[in-house]
């Protein structure tokens, strides 16, 4: 399996648990401007039609409609989803954009005690004499992180970002506003992105697998794990035999070789889902054109000159043209119904065309193939090192008190 060497094995005990909500926590982070809150508001348009009747909240009022402005302080939108059969607890954190300077520390300081503060609410919760069977998972399972487009490669801010959020949570690289790229940009931007991250940078963003000596120590501890060690062994050994460093289990070569390892001996299903996530990362994002004055969407006909904005508010259970009420996992290129896009003088681009973005491809990773990965990887790898490392600071703090109370005994 593939969560033996990039987590922990996601047991049969986990997957067969009968939970009728699945909930799925993501944060919004990035530059000032990069895109954000465009696209949550996308996000939500595009599943409003998904939305559970009565389940959509805003942690501040009226927040989602109106004209977008700079977000000033962190918000979110919560909502139950039910796709393909699926239902899914979605909550979105829209957070205030990276500003240059030394803020920038301070707001992403926030932002990880945020995250912390929502492990902390699990640890407090396990330590109670009498839990509370109804406490709901408030991990935070995803960042989609906005990188800066503006330089060439990964900014300071970027490199300083992706280490510290990715210690805690699920990294998920993206580029927003990619409709002011082209073609060649945005080929550039993905391909040089994975090369500094995976290849050079073995920066921990989602996806990014190591397999290296560490694992030799590992003691025989039943079949599971056996076979476990002996997947990572085979694998690290070709990885060692002579190959050159770029074919190494440190690279994104050596990561797809791994996982196509898995999926020809196991027939790994979530090897699959993370190659599939491994050719498409970072999403490029297209948000819709929004009505100046209600920040409504623009309603755009691929094939007519004019734009209308006939789209209700989120919750509203009419069921206006645009926006199919049947799930589908990629939307196709609409000739004659309105769409969710920009119309520009030449052309117009659709947020849900995945000839134009990676919208939909992101949005069905999110609440289909990986949504049990983030979730599972969230409190094994995540939580697990915030709850061992919050123990063994009370255990040493008691010891600590222990001595200074203990008094001298002179000889």
């Amino acid at each position: 399996m593939l969560y033996n060497a990039y987590s922990q094995k996601l047991t049969g005990q986990v997957r067969s648990r009968k939970d009728p909500m699945s909930y799925l926590n993501v944060i919004l982070v990035g530059p000032t401007s990069s895109g954000k809150t465009a696209f949550m508001r996308t996000l939500c348009e595009r599943m409003k039609h998904n939305i559970i009747q009565g389940t959509f909240r805003e942690s501040k009022p009226m927040v989602l409609k109106e004209p977008i402005r700079p977000t000033e302080e962190l918000y979110s939108v919560s909502m139950h989803i039910e796709e393909h059969g699926q239902r899914t607890a979605l909550t979105l954190v829209d957070t205030p954009g990276f500003t240059t300077g030394f803020s920038v520390d301070h707001q992403l300081r926030y932002i990880a005690k945020y995250i912390d503060h929502q492990f902390e609410l699990t640890l407090a919760e396990e330590t109670k004499i009498r839990r509370d069977s109804k406490a709901l998972d408030t991990h935070i399972h995803a960042c989609i992180y906005f990188i800066d487009t503006k330089v060439s490669g990964l900014s300071d801010v970027d490199r300083y970002v992706i280490k510290l959020l990715g210690s805690r949570v699920n990294v998920l690289p993206v580029i927003g506003k990619a409709d002011t790229l082209t073609q060649v940009q945005r080929e550039n931007i993905k391909s040089g992105f994975r090369k500094e991250v995976f290849d050079v940078l073995h920066a921990p963003v989602y996806g990014y697998i190591e397999v290296d000596d560490e694992d030799e120590d590992i003691e025989e501890d039943g079949d599971e794990d056996n076979s476990a060690n002996s997947e990572k062994m085979v694998f690290r050994e070709k990885a060692q035999s002579g190959q050159e460093e770029k074919s190494s289990g440190r690279s994104l070569e050596g990561i797809i070789h791994f996982l196509q390892e898995c999926i020809d001996e196991d027939d790994d299903k979530d090897a699959h889902a993370m190659l599939e996530y491994l050719d498409v990362v970072p999403f490029t994002l297209i948000s819709y054109e929004e009505d100046p004055d209600t920040g409504r969407p623009m309603l755009i006909t691929p094939n007519s000159k004019e734009n209308h904005t006939p789209f209700g508010d989120l919750g509203n259970d009419s069921d206006e043209e645009g926006i199919s009420s049947s799930p589908s996992p990629i939307l196709k290129p609409s000739k004659s119904k309105p769409v969710l896009g920009r119309r520009y003088p030449w052309a117009v681009v659709e947020c849900g065309n995945p000839d134009h973005c990676d919208f939909e491809k992101l949005k069905m990773f999110l609440l289909g193939s990986h949504r049990d990965m983030l979730r599972v990887d969230t409190f094994e790898r995540f939580y697990e090192k915030y709850r061992s490392a919050q123990l063994l600071n009370r255990r040493a703090d008691q010891i600590l008190n222990l001595k200074t109370r203990t008094p001298h005994v002179s000889t």
